[in-house]
């Protein structure tokens, strides 16, 4: 038999083989086993599903040239409210066609700290009148229901569903209470595709397989093959090599422990890792960055990775290649370290569906708090599936240091100019959630998350939070950009955060992408605390700055009357025109700048909304007083609660902090309402203008 034949033959039988897969009926086993299957995921879906996400972001974020789109208060958003059976339910998601659930993700509270209980979720599929499930939200995701860990498990002031709920024809999902924050993920097949519907009697029937499951998610066996294994001392510069077997194979597993140095944070950051499969290095990063140990070591037990107790790092992604493969460790710093390490290869047969896997790694330069923007972490074209990300936040305060929302489009979400992944959060993306300042006591690891480091006390120093997917990954057809909002609870000019990201994803060759490591960081001395304060002190100097105000000239208003016209005004403006008007009184302006608001007539205001807020506060302002200005009432979430008069004889001075009420949130958010009230009667000169520098939020926040 000659070579064609042979080669039609097996691309015939290899067309049979991706007809059969995509004829295959999708049910709860088959999604099961998809689950644990290391090799699946190495290949590209061939059954053209998509991954979607449905959320609770906040809709005023409509489109990246608009107002809004970095707007907070994202646990409000739903897609309508609705009677059904006699009872007003808020949709959360819905989908027509075939399609299955993948994750679901909540917090657990509701509306404030003190409500652990929240409402009902329910499952409505194929367009029936009744729920398939109909049960407390808290419960279904945190495991205590009917579905049990690892499917369903809480993590910090949170929970997550992991167990798939497929649908032949449509589904939908409500609460019987009003929306708060959620996350649903979910595959969309095409129109053709069999699907068995999922129902608790299905459900019952899986049950042996539900438990052979979870008990792999858990136990994580090593990989068999061939196995390498060495140990040696890694001076600078010197480098471990391992030539993988040639031909259709796999770098299953490797395992690498790092001992006898002094600095163990800086050698986690300075050995390196790196893989070479079919003459592209596809993977390159610190050891240290690659698993989540940053400046020290910290056990943690992931499907895809994990840290043993004595620092052994394992990595169980499969690694397909089609004819070489080799895997390098190098130690970049200046002390000798001892590696040990082990590489387990075995066969994998190459199809045209194969895909490399990709992992590197970015250490960006201290990023400015304010104003915001979209942090890339990856853009690609070509077919590929993402299969996970891990962020490294450097933060030099006690205090919260992430508020951005995920951002993912993927193919035909390019032209619409939206992510068709829009999230409310960034520790809501990695799973676990906010309301309080985190301490390692949030630390978890599960499956396919980790909150891996927390800073002492309250998220000082190195953060690191890591999601990886298997039902949920996300494949490309075309092209893919994944962003993240760089928000910090403190948004200024002046403060800053350090940024480091791992990528993990899967492409078919001819894959081009925007990832180009900086080796040259991994020399250099591991970044601290103290190197972000001394980059801080420069920024402030000859800069006055009240910590944790809300300043106002970097706060978007909501809304206002069209009489009313903002100006912004640096301190160094004013304070010539305070010098101008002979008014020597006019004192610093907090982070150097100001937002100067003339009001054409009584009746005109101005809102500002305060999000993501938990309890009762105090909330204090900090303006200008001056012989232009007049009389304002100041509302809360509707409330009349303040009236001051803010006419000055000297003019160009600051004010007192004023006391403008102390009020419980209204979902989660302070409206802020300024309006003009009039002028004093008595004097003729007072005119319509408010300089507004900053607000304070007072409450036990850093104190929990």
């Amino acid at each position: 038999m000659n070579r064609y034949i042979i080669s039609t033959l097996l691309l015939l039988l290899s067309s049979i083989s991706i007809v059969s897969a995509q004829m295959q009926k999708i049910t709860i086993e088959s999604l099961l086993r998809e689950m644990v299957d290391r090799n699946a995921i190495t290949e590209f879906p061939q059954n053209g599903y998509k991954q979607k996400q449905a959320s609770s972001y906040n809709r005023e974020s409509v489109a990246p040239d608009q107002p809004g789109w970095f707007a907070d208060s994202d646990g409000i958003g739903f897609i309508r409210a609705e009677e059904n059976n006699g009872q007003v339910e808020w949709v959360l998601m819905e989908d027509e066609g075939p399609g299955v659930i993948t994750k679901i993700w909540a917090v657990c509270f509701y509306y404030g700290l003190g409500n652990t209980t929240g409402g009902n979720i329910k499952i409505y599929l194929d367009g029936a009148e009744k729920p398939v499930i109909n049960t407390n939200f808290f419960n279904l995701i945190q495991g205590k229901d009917f579905i049990k860990a690892p499917f369903a498990d809480e993590s910090t002031r949170a929970g997550n569903l992991y167990f798939p709920i497929p649908y032949a024809k449509s589904c939908k999902i409500t609460m019987d209470s009003k929306a708060f924050y959620n996350i649903i993920n979910f595959r969309k097949y095409p129109k053709d595709t069999k699907v068995e519907t999922f129902t608790m009697d299905a459900f019952n029937k899986a049950n042996e397989l539900i438990v052979e499951v979870g008990n792999t998610l858990n136990s994580t066996p090593s990989a068999k093959g061939h196995e390498i294994t060495r140990k040696q001392q890694l001076k600078a510069n010197q480098e471990m090599v391992f030539e993988l077997p040639r031909g259709n194979n796999a770098l299953k597993q490797f395992e690498v422990k790092l001992d006898n140095v002094s600095n163990i944070g800086q050698a986690l950051r300075s050995v390196v890792i790196s893989a070479t499969f079919d003459g592209i290095e596809s993977v390159w990063a610190p050891v240290g960055d690659f698993f989540g140990n940053v400046g020290k070591k910290r056990e943690y037990n992931m499907w895809e990775r994990s840290v043993e107790r004595d620092g052994t790092m394992v990595c169980r992604w499969v690694m397909p290649y089609k004819d070489t493969g080799v895997f390098k460790i190098q130690n970049m710093g200046k002390e000798t370290v001892t590696v040990s390490a082990n590489v387990i290869a075995g066969e994998k047969k190459w199809t045209e569906n194969t895909m490399h896997f990709y992992a590197i790694w970015r250490l960006s330069e201290p990023t400015a708090t304010y104003p915001i923007f979209d942090y890339n972490f990856l853009e690609a074209k070509g077919e590929g599936v993402i299969v996970g990300d891990l962020w490294t936040v450097l933060n030099p305060i006690e205090g919260w240091w992430g508020e951005g929302d995920e951002k993912i489009y993927v193919d035909e979400d390019f032209k619409e100019n939206f992510p068709s992944h829009f999230g409310t959060g960034t520790e809501d993306y990695y799973g676990w959630a906010g309301g309080v300042v985190p301490t390692p006591a949030d630390e978890f690891s599960k499956p396919f998350l980790g909150n891996i480091i927390v800073g002492i006390p309250n998220s000082k120093g190195y953060d690191i939070c890591t999601r990886t997917r298997s039902l949920d990954a996300i494949p490309f057809h075309r092209e893919i950009k994944f962003d993240i909002e760089s928000s910090c609870g403190k948004r200024s000019t002046s403060h800053f955060l350090q940024y480091a990201e791992m990528m993990y994803w899967y492409g078919k060759p001819g894959l081009k992408h925007n990832r180009k490591p900086t080796k040259k960081e991994a020399e250099k001395k591991l970044p601290q605390v103290e190197d972000l304060e001394i980059l801080i002190e420069k920024a402030k100097q000859g800069q006055y700055a009240v910590d944790n105000a809300l300043e106002i000239e970097e706060i978007e208003p909501y809304a206002k009357s069209k009489g009313v016209r903002l100006t912004k005004e640096s301190q160094e403006d004013w304070q010539k025109k305070a010098q101008k008007l002979n008014s020597w009184n006019w004192g610093e302006l907090s982070n150097g700048a100001i937002i100067n608001a003339e009001f054409e007539k009584p009746g005109d205001y101005l809102l500002f909304k305060i999000t993501e807020q938990f309890e009762k506060s105090t909330i204090l302002l900090s303006g200008t007083l001056d012989d232009q200005s007049g009389i304002f009432d100041f509302f809360i979430n509707g409330k009349l609660v303040s009236t001051y008069d803010f006419f000055s004889s000297w003019p160009s001075t600051t004010s007192t902090y004023l006391n403008l009420g102390t009020v419980e949130p209204v979902d989660n958010t302070f409206v802020i309402r300024i309006e003009y009230n009039g002028k004093r009667r008595d004097d003729k000169k007072v005119r319509n203008k408010l300089g507004l520098d900053f607000f304070l939020i007072e409450n036990n926040f850093y104190n929990r």
